[in-house]
């Protein structure tokens, strides 16, 4: 009995020696291929060639948040008469000026570091902040449509002048004559 015992421990203990000679050889295989793979890969520094930046998006030239109104006649019918109100009509709008990025072209003058920047046309832009109707009596039926529209054409005949046109534009040009010069090119500027 007592030789069957030590027989079946030898066994066990020939097994684990073997398991863990298995895993050594494992370990060592692995460390191995790792050591091999960091030697060979070596990295070089190289030269970075930038061969064009370009903002994208939209620059807004010139905002700003203005209101104006308009006063019109509202008829107001009974069964027997018929009476006329004053009624206002608010709108408060943003107005902007906005230069597409994507729209930009940047051209290369060959030899030097100046870029010719050709601009498009800026975009004007009104966008809707809110608005009232105010009247002295309560007029279910009125439409705001056409007065909305009187208001809408005011604030655009106020700021969408050749004068704020060109305002908007030295602005976009100072902007994108900044992002030029961070890149270490000069800008010359024309128009598309």
């Amino acid at each position: 009995m007592k030789n069957t015992n030590e027989q079946h421990l030898l066994t066990v203990l020939a097994q684990v020696v073997k398991l863990a000679c298995l895993l050594a050889v494992v370990y060592f295989v692995v460390r191995c291929i790792d050591a091999q793979d960091n030697d060979d890969i070596a990295i070089q520094p190289t030269p970075v060639v930038i061969e064009s930046v370009k903002p994208i998006g939209e620059l807004y030239a010139f905002t700003a948040i203005t209101e104006d109104f308009t006063i019109d006649n509202v008829e107001k019918v009974g069964f027997f008469s018929r009476s006329y109100y004053k009624a206002v009509q608010t709108m408060r709008m943003q107005v902007s000026y906005v230069l597409n990025l994507d729209s930009v072209d940047y051209v290369p003058v060959g030899g030097t570091d100046t870029v010719r920047v050709r601009l498009p046309q800026l975009r004007y832009v009104q966008t809707p902040q809110g608005g009232s109707f105010i009247c002295e009596v309560e007029v279910a039926d009125y439409n705001a449509a056409r007065a909305i529209n009187v208001v809408e054409q005011k604030i655009r005949s106020k700021y969408d002048t050749p004068q704020n046109r060109q305002k908007a534009m030295d602005h976009a040009r100072e902007a994108l004559a900044a992002f030029v010069q961070q890149c270490g090119l000069v800008p010359q500027f024309e128009d598309k």
